[in-house]
């Protein structure tokens, strides 16, 4: 009886010991997220290129992109009025890597072209020297 005490006491140290560091890391991610969608819509190229991959693809109704520097060459086109974005849930496939999933309202346009209004967006993101990088971001239209 002793003995499945102490194992129970363990497990539960290690679980919220384990749950402490997963919300740690939640909340670094989503700083990340929010200092990422803050450059868009200043169109900060040196923060977007700091945070996004080389390799980095972007796809929504509107533009496709796949590459950092093609996107960050038509970020001029890009003009936001309202990014609303709804709460996010966050899947980490391992440690290091992270899939956020969350509706948002759009207002702008690119290329002069209105932007989606309501959309569903999928970002993924890898923690790579202790830093969260954007490897791909998809939006897909609402109703």
């Amino acid at each position: 009886m002793l003995l499945r005490s102490f194992l129970f006491a363990i497990l539960s140290c290690c679980i919220l010991s384990s749950s402490a560091v997963a919300e740690e890391a939640d909340a670094e991610l989503l700083k990340a997220v929010k200092t990422l969608d803050e450059a868009f819509s200043k169109r900060d190229k040196e923060t977007i290129r700091s945070m996004t991959d080389p390799l980095h693809m972007s796809i929504s109704p509107s533009y496709q992109f796949f590459t950092q520097e093609d996107q960050l060459k038509a970020l001029p086109e890009l003009k936001l009025t309202l990014f609303k974005a709804n709460p996010k849930t966050i899947v980490h496939p391992t440690p290091r890597t992270a899939l956020i999933r969350y509706e948002a309202q759009i207002e702008g346009t690119f290329k002069g072209k209105t932007l989606a209004k309501h959309v569903q967006i999928l970002e993924s993101w890898v923690k790579k020297k202790g830093k969260w990088i954007e490897t791909s971001y998809q939006e897909t239209p609402l109703p």
